[in-house]
């Protein structure tokens, strides 16, 4: 029996096909991709410029409280889009992202339960009481001693985001080079130290840019080119 090579023949449609079903269905993943990561990082960067450094007995609790609320959905989408960078890579890298993207959402949104919303509502409780007892309040709050529960579930929340980004960082490596990889390793390290501005908007900030350099790299990259069907 002989094989040819046919270059352009109507026997290689449904194959041709079943590739343009391939690129439109990572096409929508792209976009799904980019409108994750910018609504995330805009989200954040707002989120980190309103929220304040502390807050205490007599303070407004309402945008404290609100922002706390919205947090766990921008953890949520945070957690969707490191998915979504290395939904297809292989590697150990690859591997490590999306295992510890779960513990990061856990641990994160633990942080935000206790340390935002619990501490929030507790002072919003000691702003109705008398004088005498909202003082008995903030000396609770102000206790010399360590916030074990607290520290903890702060550490474990740095440090899952810390694994779970710059393991998606060094897993896009293979696509985007080395730039992308760098300054998303960068901004997560920042990111890391916490939410509230500073680190919060300009960390969550240069691992966007990070991701936005990798997807124009993608776009600048060279489409495979087009191989000649063996038919028998």
């Amino acid at each position: 029996m002989k094989t040819r090579i046919i270059q352009d023949r109507p026997e290689a449609e449904p194959a041709a096909a079943a590739g343009g079903e391939l690129d439109a269905s990572r096409r929508g993943d792209t976009w799904i991709l980019r409108g994750a990561v910018a609504t995330a990082v805009i989200g954040y960067v707002i989120l980190g410029v309103l929220h304040p450094f502390e807050i205490e007995v007599g303070d407004e609790t309402s945008l404290y409280l609100a922002l706390h609320v919205v947090q766990p959905f921008l953890i949520l989408l945070v957690a969707f889009s490191i998915w979504l960078l290395v939904k297809d890579l292989p590697g150990r890298a690859a591997q490590i992202a999306r295992v510890a993207i779960l513990p990061y959402a856990i641990a994160y949104s633990m942080l935000d339960a206790i340390a935002g919303i619990a501490l929030g509502q507790a002072i919003r409780e000691a702003n109705g009481m008398s004088a005498a007892d909202a003082a008995v309040v903030q000396r609770a709050l102000d206790g010399s001693d360590p916030d074990v529960i607290g520290i903890t579930v702060w550490v474990a929340a740095g440090l899952t985001w810390l694994v779970a980004a710059v393991a998606a960082a060094v897993a896009v490596k293979q696509v985007g080079g080395l730039g992308p990889t760098l300054l998303m390793v960068v901004g997560a390290a920042v990111f890391a130290v916490g939410h509230p501005f500073p680190p919060g908007p300009i960390g969550i900030a240069l691992f966007g840019f990070g991701v936005a350099w990798l997807e124009l790299m993608r776009e600048r990259a060279p489409a495979p080119e087009t191989q000649p069907v063996l038919v028998p």
